[in-house]
């Protein structure tokens, strides 16, 4: 692994500890200055309702009301961080509107002017709507114990139901273990699929036990970054999951995968049985007739898998700008198109 890479995943551990509690502060920061905004506004319905008319916004006075009241109840559920995202869309769209009839000439003036711009009156509302609208409110919100409230309604359903006993018997399950490169992209390739009832994050093929992911990075354990994938065969059979795989990797890449080198990012399938093992090279015999060269892939028995630390589950769920933007910079979607063509998986 490169220190590039190794330094940027730290950052990333980084901000996912503190990106709650600042997001908990800009938050509360935000909603008490639309609260107080939007008290004023209707506190002083004459006067705003005059600059309205200045500047030639229809109904001026319901605008009025309604803005004011917009902001002022906007404001209290940041406050309370009750219904945050859905708030901050309104709210962000109503600081664009201002931009765009009291603070024209700034938005005209953007990039010939930028501090012009950002000492605009709706400048810092505009960005931390738009913060809060695409990271959420932070600690102690109502969404989060809302949220908590469920998961633990839907514990309970699940206790109650291995107590009693379900009517029906539990399906099938299959397990599938593949390597290809960041595994955070790879079990994002998986999670989706129908008949996929999990993808984790894990280390597998290497020595050592309960690795961590420094020591597969530095080259200590021989692990490969890889997904498990647990399927019901009922939906999806082991055939398509190779094919998936497939497309979503390099598979004439032998050092790595992508932007990323070191031997925990080369590809890799793990068969769990004969019959995996009979389809895993069967398909790569297939890559390798179609394409008229080898392949690197590696068709290996299955050993023990390691789940991966917890901040690495769904990262690009929990995660996705940041998500987006390494998997852009890796080149991965646009390499996937170039050995694929129109059948690349990734993303379009």
């Amino acid at each position: 692994m490169n220190r590039f890479d190794y330094g940027e995943r730290a950052l990333a551990r980084v901000f996912d500890t503190l990106r709650s509690p600042l997001l908990l502060v800009l938050r509360l920061f935000i909603g008490w200055q639309f609260f107080v905004t939007g008290k004023g506004k209707l506190q002083n319905l004459d006067r705003v309702t005059e600059f309205f008319t200045s500047l030639h916004i229809p109904m001026p006075h319901l605008n009025a009301i309604f803005v004011g009241t917009l902001e002022m109840v906007g404001g209290l559920l940041l406050l309370v961080g009750l219904a945050s995202r859905l708030i901050a869309l309104p709210l962000t769209i109503n600081m664009i509107v201002a931009y765009l009839t009291a603070d024209r000439e700034a938005v005209v003036n953007m990039f010939t002017n930028p501090d012009g711009f950002t000492h605009a009156d709706p400048f810092l509302f505009l960005l931390v709507s738009l913060i809060v609208l695409a990271f959420g409110p932070g600690l102690f919100s109502l969404d989060e114990l809302i949220a908590r409230v469920r998961v633990k309604r839907l514990a309970v359903a699940v206790a109650a139901l291995m107590l009693f006993g379900a009517a029906a018997p539990a399906p099938p399950r299959a397990v599938a273990t593949f390597a290809g490169g960041c595994f955070w992209c790879e079990e994002s390739a998986f999670q989706e699929m129908k008949g996929v009832t999990d993808a984790v994050s894990g280390y597998t093929g290497g020595r050592e036990a309960n690795p961590t992911y420094e020591q597969v990075s530095d080259h200590e354990t021989g692990h490969f970054e890889s997904v498990q994938v647990t399927y019901d065969p009922r939906v999806v059979s082991y055939q398509q999951l190779l094919d998936n795989f497939w497309h979503n990797v390099d598979p004439f890449d032998a050092s790595g995968q992508f932007c990323d080198h070191g031997p925990q990012y080369r590809g890799a399938i793990f068969y769990h049985d004969a019959e995996q093992k009979r389809l895993a090279e069967a398909s790569k015999a297939a890559v390798e007739k179609r394409f008229g060269k080898p392949v690197a892939t590696l068709i290996l028995p299955a050993s023990t898998f390691w789940r991966a630390e917890e901040y690495h589950q769904d990262y690009w769920k929990k995660n996705p700008v940041r998500y987006h933007f390494y998997r852009f910079n890796c080149g991965r979607d646009e390499r996937l198109r170039e050995v694929w063509g129109r059948d690349a998986g990734g993303e379009h």
